[in-house]
């Protein structure tokens, strides 16, 4: 079993990285005047939250494993 556990790290980290570019895109093409409704923004910021968080746990986990 600990062997699929790094595997799950680096799954984590895509995942984040692809929530972040994503959410970060719908963020963008809103703020260059692309015409949301309120649910498509309030998702986006989830979005980009979401892939923060997943990055962070992922790079803390690792600090934490090294020493």
């Amino acid at each position: 079993m600990k062997e699929s556990r790094p595997a799950k790290g680096y799954f984590s980290l895509i995942i984040g990285i692809a929530f972040l570019i994503y959410g970060g895109y719908r963020l963008y093409t809103f703020y260059m005047g692309e015409p949301y409704n309120t649910f498509r923004i309030i998702v986006a910021i989830i979005f980009v939250l979401l892939g923060t968080w997943d990055i962070y746990r992922f790079f803390r986990t690792r600090r934490i494993k090294k020493g």
